[in-house]
């Protein structure tokens, strides 16, 4: 759904990103990549910036005449103290440091909003994407009897923990809270919850769900849930029946091998929407 403007992701250059990097690249060859991680990279179209160069990554824009942006991908939580002028950044730091208190949602969303003011509009990766979601056909509409209880606490339990902007992702096994996402991610949370399950004996009885949706009030273009291959595996390892997510608001990571392995390792796939 591309316009006679060119797209540009911005984030995190990590495995994600450069998937829906190389999708979109197929189909309009100008897309642009601003990677925002310390660590640079080379390829074509692909730009290393420092989060605080506002100045530098609007003139690119500009230049480069992007509309539209996708935020994808991991970046460390910027340290304000060590910003430094460029011209455009230093206007928008009180407007930052009152998002802060507020917490990561609150920063994600002004971040947003400072492009939509230079008339760059952040967009749903889905737009460009359709890979990166699953479809009804993927997943079950109606809960099973003994998963209910499981999916349901873990999904009023992380709109609870809204309020508190912070986790994304509970695992929950025959009614008790296993486990809730920290900073360390999800991937770390279902290792933890395989530990915790052996510790307590429940290792050899496969039970329970990792529960996955944003946050309420969340915007719908930055810091989407992500699932993929390595979860479904993580998943197994720790023995559960499967993973309940809100599949209009998930990215799925190499959606063809995730589902392989759900079949394969006779996992559920609940939609929770």
């Amino acid at each position: 759904m591309a316009n006679n403007s060119n797209i540009c992701i911005i984030g995190g250059y990590d495995d994600l990103s450069k998937y829906l990097f190389k999708k979109i690249q197929n189909k309009y060859k100008s897309t642009i990549f601003i990677n925002l991680l310390s660590k640079a990279y080379k390829s074509k179209n692909l730009y290393n910036y420092n989060i605080f160069e506002l100045k530098k990554i609007l003139d690119l824009l500009k230049i480069r005449n992007v509309k539209e942006i996708i935020f994808l991908g991991k970046i460390a939580r910027p340290d304000l103290s060590k910003f430094k002028n460029d011209g455009i950044i230093e206007n928008y730091i009180p407007y930052l440091v009152k998002a802060y208190k507020k917490g990561d949602g609150a920063v994600l969303d002004a971040v947003v909003n400072i492009f939509k003011k230079h008339n760059i509009r952040a967009v749903s990766p889905f737009n460009y994407c359709e890979d990166l979601s699953l479809t009804n056909s993927d997943v079950l509409k109606k809960y099973k009897k003994n998963d209910i209880i499981d999916i349901k606490k873990s999904s009023k339990l992380l709109d609870a923990l809204s309020e508190f902007d912070n986790a994304q992702s509970v695992v929950c096994a025959e009614g008790y809270i296993i486990a809730i996402e920290a900073v360390e991610g999800t991937d770390a949370l279902l290792n933890r919850s395989r530990q915790l399950r052996k510790d307590l004996g429940q290792i050899k009885t496969k039970s329970g769900f990792l529960v996955k949706k944003i946050k309420k009030n969340q915007s719908r273009f930055i810091d989407l849930p992500v699932v993929g291959p390595k979860t479904i595996n993580l998943i197994k390892e720790a023995n559960l029946k499967g993973l309940a997510i809100d599949i209009n608001n998930t990215l799925i990571y190499k959606k063809d091998d995730f589902l392989k392995l759900a079949k394969k390792y006779e996992l559920l796939i609940y939609d929770i929407n």
